[in-house]
């Protein structure tokens, strides 16, 4: 049970489905297809560890969606991790890049969550994801595992971050390519690119 690369309604899309959930990776192919199909529901992303419950909270800024209803969660990604939570009662999905990570929008999911599961899906991976002193001193502490040293240079491997924060055990999935590796699929902030992709779950 993984990730599979599905055509349907003029959408190019990768999902993961499990039960009633359906998370989804988009390709560049008929972005906007998909979207008029699934009428997401998005924020304005600022890096954070802001997580909105849609169920109680207007608030329009943050990096974490949430909610008990039957609505689609968005949100938009260049090469940052998005992690779909599921659970008996919720939904959810992140927006994790190294400062959303260092910020804590993981472990505070977890506290939010408590009895989930998750998948991750595209980002730009540990061969690309090239990092500076800066970075990785914020990270050598909790995360060692996620920085890899190639050639005199250092590179930061997201989801070994977020797996360390979530648990092995509770991981269903992960959609393992590259974004910058992929230009056939992905959009790629480091490769340039202005587009976005967008990561989406909901219930079926």
């Amino acid at each position: 049970m993984n990730w599979s690369l599905v055509s349907e309604n003029k959408s190019h899309y990768f999902r993961f489905t499990r039960n009633d959930f359906s998370t989804i990776y988009s390709t560049k192919h008929e972005q906007e297809s998909l979207l008029i199909n699934m009428k997401p529901i998005f924020l304005k992303q600022i890096h954070s560890n802001i997580i909105v419950n849609i169920d109680s909270d207007n608030k329009q800024t943050g990096d974490g969606l949430i909610s008990t209803k039957n609505a689609c969660l968005g949100i938009k990604i260049a090469d940052c991790l998005p992690v779909y939570l599921l659970s008996d009662n919720n939904i959810g999905i992140l927006h994790c890049g190294w400062r959303g990570i260092i910020g804590g929008i993981t472990t505070k999911a977890k506290e939010m969550f408590q009895n989930f599961y998750y998948v991750l899906g595209a980002s730009i991976g540990p061969c690309c994801y090239e990092v500076k002193q800066d970075v990785v001193d914020l990270f050598k502490k909790n995360y060692a595992n996620a920085i890899i040293v190639r050639n005199s240079k250092y590179y930061l491997d997201l989801k070994s971050a977020v797996i360390k924060d979530l648990g092995q055990k509770d991981m269903l999935g992960t959609l393992d390519l590259c974004t910058r590796c992929n230009p056939q699929y992905f959009y790629s902030n480091r490769r340039g690119d202005r587009q976005r992709n967008y990561a989406l779950v909901s219930r079926t």
